[in-house]
């Protein structure tokens, strides 16, 4: 692992129950992190199963990229294989973090771990902690759990993901009162007649051979996930061989993912383990970020009933829209570069400069990246004494003790009445005119006419 390794983690929790209480690993090297409340800088669950991608490092085809859908955050990891890139499933009998769950034999071969999500359920409590709930196949053998061999059987009702070559598959297995229930693949007298490079058994599916469907029938196995109501993560693929691995934080109705895999025309999607143990991990140096596919992340501003302090205009690209001043606090997307924000508080640590330009909603500023304009120094340099006569046209007018859109409200202008105006100032794209002592008017062809 490199001292440039980077990881992007997405943590929540379903019916997970932590042995040995929270260990951090390469605490120094996690950037971000997720539990069900705030960022941390630890992994925090240890898992028996990834689904794992690797490179020879001479593709650009792993991407990342984050989103917002519904308030929601997600995370895509999007993987086009070829001959420098691929997919597989990584195993190990006692849990390891996310991080570490690697293919030590890849690695001596020369490739590189870009990144990977957690995988397939496991008991995750008592004597059997690490044991997989189903399928866990590798390089085309099934593995094991001290003894016991790692097949769909004990999944108790839920779909398989089996990935060979670039292909991904999606089968259902499962025993009723004592019945087969599942794919002919198994047969009593010769087991399972499967020949798969990599397989691990998930729960539901959102997807099968293109079609919007679960192939379990509703099959819930031991528990209905679709209950709880967390952290979610899926593995996919469209129809072109490109693999998403995506984690969404927070809770997504059934529904809404289920659209949302429909916008990304994924032709198979299969839940895998979600709440705490969802998780993504990504090596920056090995893969791009991108735009999100799906949703405009772009904040627009917020007018809240507060006075601002000044205004704040973002001078880059993608500067990220925190909800607290704090570069481990959730991101809500991205300040627009040009945009000029009201702001309502400034707080400075080691590192950044933030400005509140929201109620929960901070940027942070090194260099030139934000340049701030305080409501004196704006009102300085863009303020006239020049007299003129308003004319308000409409009904319920706000009069405001300052020239700012969040400034208090102070009175209505009369329509109809002509104020005389003893000041003009320009802010938030307006004109602003003193039409007394502490009362500002702003002024719009719509509403008011101006004679200077």
């Amino acid at each position: 692992m490199t001292e440039n390794m980077k990881y992007l983690i997405r943590t929540g929790a379903v019916l997970a129950v932590m042995i040995g209480g929270i260990l951090p690993v390469n605490a120094e090297e996690v950037t971000l992190a997720w539990d069900e409340n705030t960022r941390v800088h630890t992994l925090r669950r240890k898992l028996a199963t990834a689904i794992n991608v690797y490179t020879d490092g001479e593709s650009e085809d792993i991407t990342h990229e984050e989103g917002v859908l519904d308030d929601v955050l997600y995370d895509i990891l999007r993987v086009t294989p070829s001959e420098h890139t691929h997919v597989q499933i990584d195993y190990n009998e006692d849990p390891m973090y996310l991080d570490e769950l690697t293919d030590q034999a890849a690695l001596e071969k020369g490739l590189l771990y870009a990144g990977g999500i957690n995988a397939g359920y496991f008991a995750n409590s008592g004597d059997l902690f690490g044991q997989p709930v189903g399928a866990v196949r590798r390089h085309n053998v099934w593995t094991y759990w001290y003894g016991t061999e790692n097949t769909p059987a004990y999944g108790n009702g839920f779909a398989t993901a089996y990935i060979s070559g670039n292909d991904l598959s999606l089968k259902y297995h499962g025993w009723a009162n004592g019945q087969w229930n599942g794919d002919s693949s198994w047969h009593w007298s010769t087991g399972y007649v499967i020949n798969e490079d990599y397989a691990v058994s998930g729960s539901y599916t959102y997807f099968a051979d293109g079609e919007q469907r679960d192939i379990t029938n509703g099959d819930a196995g031991a528990i209905d996930y679709r209950t709880y109501g967390r952290a979610v993560t899926i593995l996919a693929q469209k129809a072109d061989k490109q693999f998403l691995l995506i984690t969404i934080y927070g809770t997504m109705d059934e529904g809404a993912i289920k659209d949302f895999l429909s916008r990304l025309n994924v032709h198979d999607a299969i839940r895998m383990d979600g709440g705490g143990s969802t998780q993504m991990v990504y090596e920056t140096t090995l893969v791009r970020e991108v735009e999100p596919e799906l949703t405009d992340t772009r904040i627009e501003e917020e007018v809240i009933e507060e006075p601002a302090i000044g205004y704040a205009l973002v001078n880059v690209d993608r500067l990220r829209v925190r909800t607290g001043p704090n570069t481990n606090k959730p991101s809500k997307g991205y300040a627009t570069n040009g945009e000029r924000y009201q702001v309502y508080e400034i707080k400075i640590d080691d590192q950044y400069k933030w400005f509140r330009i929201g109620k929960q909603r901070w940027i942070a500023s090194q260099k030139d990246w934000v340049e701030y304009e305080s409501l004196k120094q704006a009102e300085a340099e863009t303020h006239s004494d020049e007299t003129a006569e308003i004319t308000v046209n409409v009904d319920n007018l706000n009069i405001r003790s300052l020239p700012s859109i969040s400034s208090r409200i102070v009175g209505k202008a009369e329509n109809g009445k002509t104020y005389t105006a003893s000041k003009r100032q320009k802010a938030y794209g307006y004109d602003w005119y003193l039409i007394g002592e502490d009362q500002w008017i702003a002024g719009g062809e719509d509403w008011v006419t101006i004679k200077e």
